[in-house]
């Protein structure tokens, strides 16, 4: 992608940004429809980032902003509705889209299909966390959603591994798909925390807010690439050292503090800006890809459809199905039944929007 042509499509996103704030219109909606129309542009080059660079660059301050401003605490009180959430509705999710497609595409292998499963699994929290801090949603619903987003990522990535390298041949260090996952769990968690404890250390030893701010900035990018350099989850990485640092901010000095609260919110504008424009901006391209590959654009594109009809169903059955579930089994054994209502779980039903990972 052209540094112009980048630079053009942030500039953009930034000002269309600021005109449905001002509007009070969703911002991602926006940029994606917006994105879409400007793709069909005479003469507009392609825009096209490498995929390392999306998960590598953009998706790990968008996480470790997210940790570093959740409570660890309300991560640990709400752990089983976010592993659900976040790993189980994922594996659920990716299965059922996988055999799904498998029967409705007649070209698709069982493997292939798997692959697009574990693509369009995992939600991005984003725009539903947004939209539900704005309304004023109820703590223990919006610990959820955000625990979800920083657990998610890497059941989905992993997942993706792992089908890839089922369709590829390839090996993925280890047989077991169990054993990988553990060894991506413990090796990210291990990476993350070990990196912000050091990362801790240094800073509690600077006596410049500025550079301590940098070093901050450069934790995610670091803490991602190193547990990468490991086969381990770069995600559960970032997570780790967000959930470390943060819980330490009463140690930094005042300065440092103030100036990551207008970094990280700045930061986090203007990459989910980027994201969104580059999202819609596809749309045209996709299109000749389907074109040239001398397939039926419409078929295709009622695929598409299916495959998310089924994505958007397959959400609020787990939740309400395993909301019931859970209810007649503290019923049977007398026990307290701490479960969100029906209205919280619509409201979480359709928090299911997809981002960076899926892209």
């Amino acid at each position: 992608m052209d540094g112009w042509l980048l630079l053009l499509v942030i500039v953009g996103a930034v000002v269309i940004a600021g005109f449905a704030k001002r509007l009070d219109l969703q911002v991602p909606l926006v940029l994606v429809a917006v994105g879409s129309v400007a793709s069909f542009v005479p003469g507009l080059p392609r825009p096209a980032l490498e995929p390392e660079l999306l998960l590598g660059v953009i998706l790990p301050p968008l996480l470790y902003s997210t940790a570093l401003n959740f409570s660890f605490r309300s991560f640990t009180q709400n752990f089983r509705s976010i592993l659900r959430l976040g790993v189980g509705l994922v594996v659920v999710t990716t299965v059922s889209v996988g055999y799904f497609s498998y029967w409705l595409v007649p070209e698709l292998t069982l493997g292939a299909a798997l692959v697009l499963g574990a693509v369009v699994a995992p939600p991005d929290a984003v725009a539903a966390v947004a939209v539900g801090r704005k309304l004023g949603l109820p703590a223990r619903m919006m610990a959820i959603l955000t625990g979800e987003s920083l657990v998610n990522d890497a059941a989905a990535l992993t997942l993706f591994t792992i089908t890839v390298a089922s369709v590829t041949g390839s090996r993925v260090g280890v047989d077991s798909p169990l054993v990988f996952f553990a060894y991506e769990v413990v090796g990210g968690v291990a990476v993350g925390y070990v990196l912000s404890r050091l990362v801790r250390f240094v800073r509690s030893r600077m006596a410049d807010s500025a550079l301590e701010t940098v070093l901050g900035i450069l934790v995610p990018f670091t803490a991602y690439l190193a547990a990468e350099q490991i086969h381990a989850s770069g995600v559960l990485a970032v997570v780790t050292a967000g959930f470390v640092l943060g819980s330490a901010r009463s140690g930094d000095a005042i300065p440092t503090r103030i100036q990551e609260r207008h970094v990280w919110p700045t930061l986090d504008l203007l990459l989910e800006t980027f994201v969104f424009a580059y999202m819609g901006l596809q749309l045209k391209f996709v299109i000749d890809d389907i074109s040239s590959e001398g397939l039926p654009v419409h078929h295709v594109f009622l695929y598409g459809l299916l495959v998310l009809a089924l994505v958007m169903a397959v959400r609020p059955v787990m939740l309400f199905a395993g909301s019931a579930l859970r209810r007649v089994y503290h019923r049977a054994r007398s026990t307290d039944d701490a479960e969100l209502t029906w209205r919280q779980n619509v409201v979480l039903s359709w928090a299911g929007m997809r981002g960076v990972v899926t892209l």
